[in-house]
């Protein structure tokens, strides 16, 4: 009697599974979706990763993407629709990028939000952008000789380009949730757009081009009042409120002397926001002269004085020019409001209209500079060669 109930023990062991498992081959593995607005319905569109199949070729510069869309009322109703035409079941567990058009942004996000947020396969990690002057859907279609998948095109710019460039930024779909739900801040999105021509960065011939004729841009950052878009900043106002955010890792500055100039790249930008006494923002920034054409003598302490106090003003300009904008749009996107209602919520809960407040505060900016390294010659190389 042990012995068989041993057995069956063994055999229900062996037989059990995952109730929801899949063979690889029976899913369209998505790399990437873009949300467009199409006669009143969402077009839904889908990168699929592996989608060749196995009798194709593996030439190099051969697409190993392809994109479906459909459209439906409702986004959950496109993506349905998108099953009638893919003949491998959708899957999202290994989603890179969500490219959102601007028809989309203005009109709101929350529908797009719901419905990832309430897929259990979604990891809910991936970049969320806004595809602006194109179709969300033509940004997944362009492909780069330096990225075998086009996915990883958009989340390579989107990572690489918010770290660098200080204009850009990088947004997960987790934090945007976050701040969307928190009292005192709204959110922020990177923008993206193809640079030259949609058609030609589509096709396979762009992979072979020593000068590919489309390629993918990041844009400057989208201003949102809750969940809907209202504006975009410029270059300088996007530093300055990545630079309040302490979102920038690395920035290049530079500092004027007669007709040239001394590159600096600061490695280190820190900043902080406090409101103990009165809205303050703390910069401290610190890097290396990376380029002298002046003739000036870097071993002159008063020289290099002179230059952390250039580096100083421009970021403080950088950052008022930041907080002008978003405080003309009457939206707090630096979240002085939500230290206030962490810190203090009986009073934040008493202010009427928070972002009208906001719009009307006196924000303090602080800024210090240093500069560490000078480089390895003391001088310019202009200065040695002519002997000076």
């Amino acid at each position: 009697m042990h012995k068989k109930i041993i057995f069956l023990i063994i055999l229900i062991i062996f037989n059990t599974g995952c109730w929801n498992y899949n063979e690889l081959n029976s899913l369209a593995i998505t790399t990437a979706m873009a949300i467009d607005k199409k006669d009143d319905k969402y077009e839904v569109s889908i990168l699929i990763a592996n989608s060749r199949n196995k009798q194709s070729s593996s030439e190099s510069g051969e697409s190993q993407t392809v994109v479906y869309s459909a459209l439906g009322d409702t986004i959950a109703d496109a993506m349905k629709n998108i099953d009638l035409e893919n003949p491998r079941q959708t899957y999202i567990g290994h989603l890179a990028a969500l490219i959102i058009s601007e028809e989309v942004a203005k009109e709101g996000l929350i529908n797009v939000l719901d419905l990832l947020m309430r897929n259990s396969e979604s990891t809910k990690r991936f970049f969320v952008a806004i595809s602006k002057k194109n179709k969300a859907k033509d940004i997944l279609k362009i492909v780069s000789p330096l990225e075998s998948f086009p996915a990883q095109t958009i989340y390579t710019n989107i990572k690489t380009s918010s770290e660098s460039q200080a204009v850009s930024v990088s947004v997960i779909y987790s934090d945007l949730i976050k701040t969307i739900m928190q009292k005192g801040i709204e959110p922020i999105l990177p923008t993206i757009m193809v640079e030259g021509s949609e058609k030609e960065g589509s096709k396979n011939s762009n992979l072979e081009q020593s000068n590919p004729k489309g390629g993918l841009k990041l844009g400057t950052v989208a201003i949102f009042k809750k969940d809907k878009l209202i504006d975009y900043a410029s270059k300088d106002e996007s530093r300055g409120i990545n630079l309040a955010l302490n979102k920038i890792d690395a920035m290049i500055i530079k500092h004027k002397c007669k007709n040239n100039y001394i590159v600096a790249e600061l490695g280190e930008v820190k900043s902080t926001i406090s409101i103990d006494k009165k809205p303050t923002i703390t910069i401290k920034a610190s890097g290396d002269i990376i380029e002298n054409n002046c003739d000036i003598d870097l071993t002159n302490y008063k020289e290099i004085d002179k230059i952390e106090k250039d580096i100083e003003n421009q970021i403080k300009n950088l950052v008022k020019k930041g907080v002008g904008f978003i405080q003309d749009k009457k939206v707090d996107s630096i979240g002085i409001g939500n230290l206030l209602y962490k810190k203090n919520p009986n009073y934040f809960k008493k202010i009427n209209n928070w972002n009208d407040f906001f719009s009307k505060l006196n924000i303090d900016i602080k800024v210090e500079a240093n500069i560490d390294s000078k480089g390895s010659i003391k001088k310019s190389l202009k200065e040695t060669l002519n002997g000076n």
